[in-house]
């Protein structure tokens, strides 16, 4: 059993679904790996979300969210409050976003 629950943000279902779609017409492989690595991210936030560093960004709050980098450039952006993880945005590290923009 779970020691921590894991909530999608409202844009994260769309972030996922535009990585996969990427990946998907590049490299269906790539695209597996994309899938199984972040439901790996996710069993590792519901057991201990503290082992992932916190993100270090200009625009972010300082010691707030905490990241998970997989599939070599991908990257979870999340919150922890009590044992409820609250996962915000998945991001591609190779582009500008514009997450910790928003805020």
């Amino acid at each position: 059993m779970p020691k921590y629950k894991v909530i999608f943000g409202s844009r994260v279902d769309n972030m996922l679904l535009r990585h996969v779609e990427f990946l998907a017409r590049v490299s269906v492989p790539a695209a597996k790996r994309f899938r199984d690595e972040f439901k790996e991210v996710i069993r590792e936030m519901e057991e201990n979300p503290y082992q992932f560093p916190y993100e270090v960004d200009m625009n972010l709050p300082a010691d707030t969210y905490h990241k998970a980098i997989f599939a070599k450039r991908y990257k979870a952006l999340f919150l922890i409050e009590d044992k409820t993880v609250y996962l915000d945005a998945v991001v591609d590290c190779r582009q500008d976003n514009s997450f910790s923009k928003s805020f």
